[in-house]
């Protein structure tokens, strides 16, 4: 949080510069944040809410960290050797000393609360009379308290044990719901179940005020809605899952992609299976090289540039081993060692194609943090567990049936569920969290996987909720400038 605070420092003198852009702005984040002189308009608070969503975008957040956090923990991705990119990561070998790798994770989070709460506190300096005015008003502050719920749940998710290990009795984050000078901000971390009621009540608070209409790159209702609906599934709080859950399948605008459309999906912008995408652009200026260091350039491999440093793992690629029209399946192609672009002889994933509808290549993708058919697999899991056997199996078979044309029915399972999951979200970040939050476990072998090095005798085999390196540890440079944020057990500083 040190340079969390040097933010707070800097905050009351940003000012805008682009307020006349008014309709280009709406549609473009940009990276401003304002204090109470300088957010005067609306057309002001437009510019400051589009730089909400700034920080999400870049290779820190959700450019590259959280899909890593979810998938190369996990058994999705591992790096094709054992120094490769994101070693590290894979092998849970992260240690509070390392801040060249996650020093400005926990921070990174705390400039995007930082901007949240400026903006929640200055936003009633903006006069707005008419009804239309007011309801943009409304929206530009739901969309702060949503962006800051998305916060809080990711900082109790990354830095503290699953809720449902310990009914959320691990350390979370610091609660800091408003503006704070130095001094006040250096309090102790809350629990998580702590963190999630603030969550959650960051979300009441937002969905009155955001509007229903799809809002490209934005929050909206339904995205709050989603977004708790996932908040009460890793809370194991079915009933609340599946209500907020089916309220976004059967009343939002949003729908599945066609299984035809499913490939080209990841390259549009804008499709409505995506009920949150942050936008990656040019004008955004995610990085001066056009992506290069994003996940998505080391997932690559059919262009000389590519990264070509991770792959999906075997334990993946079997889950199509008896479904050959699964459209996903269908995204993993053979790099050959005669002929192929890399010539490496690996298996490589052709899922995150580039944001095709702006002419980029697969260095610019949008990272979807919300897709409508993630509502469908936890309205599954949250029927199944409350007793409604044939919800879920509805729920289910739509998902499977929109893979695969020749899929039948089947009876829903929660190892079904966790399969179906684990096909559907791989690099979109959620499967290590998956696997916490359902009590499983991680187990490396070489015997079964030769390339899964996680297995050697160098690193730690498996890992279950509990263990230490099941959190990310506090950076020893933020307990340095704050000897009250706790450490997590089992890290030395």
């Amino acid at each position: 949080m040190k340079r969390y605070i040097q933010h707070l420092a800097i905050a009351a003198v940003l000012l805008l510069g682009l307020t006349a852009c008014e309709g280009f702005l709406d549609t473009t984040p940009t990276d401003s944040v304002v204090d109470k002189n300088a957010m005067v308009t609306l057309a002001d608070a437009g510019v400051a809410c589009n730089g909400l969503y700034t920080p999400l975008k870049y290779y820190t957040l959700y450019g590259t960290y959280i899909p890593y956090m979810g998938d190369l923990r996990a058994d999705n991705i591992y790096p094709r050797t054992a120094d490769g990119t994101g070693s590290v990561i894979y092998t849970w070998q992260y240690e509070s000393t390392q801040s060249s790798y996650f020093g400005t994770l926990w921070e990174n989070y705390y400039n995007v609360i930082m901007r949240c709460n400026t903006f929640i506190e200055n936003i009633d300096a903006c006069e707005a009379t008419s009804s239309s005015d007011i309801a943009r008003k409304d929206d530009y502050t739901g969309q702060a308290y949503a962006v800051r719920a998305l916060c809080y749940f990711d900082l109790a998710r990354l830095y503290g044990q699953t809720y449902t290990y310990d009914n959320g009795a691990s350390l979370g984050a610091v609660l800091l719901t408003e503006t704070v000078g130095p001094k006040e901000a250096r309090q102790p971390r809350s629990t998580v179940a702590e963190t999630y009621a603030q969550v959650l009540s960051d979300l009441a608070t937002a969905k009155p005020l955001l509007s229903t209409n799809p809002n490209l790159g934005h929050f909206n209702y339904w995205a709050a809605r989603l977004l708790e609906a996932r908040v009460y599934l890793y809370m194991g709080k079915w009933s609340e899952a599946l209500t907020a859950a089916t309220d976004v399948i059967n009343n939002s605008p949003y729908s599945m992609v066609s299984r035809e459309g499913y490939a080209s999906y990841w390259g549009q912008e804008g499709n409505l299976e995506s009920v949150l995408e942050l936008l990656v652009s040019v004008q955004g200026d995610i990085d001066s090289d056009g992506g290069f260091y994003t996940m998505y350039h080391n997932l690559w491999f059919d262009d000389p540039n590519a990264g070509a440093s991770l792959i999906p793992t075997l334990k993946w690629r079997n889950l199509f081993k008896d479904t050959p029209n699964d459209i996903r399946g269908q995204m993993i192609q053979y790099d050959d060692p005669s002929t192929g672009a890399k010539k490496t002889g690996e298996y490589w994933l052709r899922k995150f194609i580039g944001n095709k509808d702006q002419g980029y290549t697969f260095r610019r993708n949008n990272p979807r943090v919300m897709r409508i058919t993630e509502a469908y697999l936890i309205a599954a899991e949250a029927a199944l567990e409350s007793g409604n056997s044939a919800a879920a199996n509805s729920y289910l078979n739509a998902v499977r049936k929109r893979a695969d044309n020749s899929a039948t029915d089947v009876n829903a399972t929660k190892e079904l569920i966790q399969i179906e999951r684990q096909k559907e979200f791989i690099g979109e970040g959620h499967r290590f969290f998956d696997v916490m939050r359902t009590g499983g476990s991680f187990n490396s072998d070489l015997a079964a996987d030769p390339h899964d090095f996680r297995g050697g005798a160098a690193y730690q085999h498996s890992l279950k909720p509990g263990d230490t390196k099941a959190v990310m540890p506090i950076s020893s440079d933020e307990r340095v400038t704050y000897p009250e944020l706790q450490q997590n057990p089992g890290y030395k500083d």
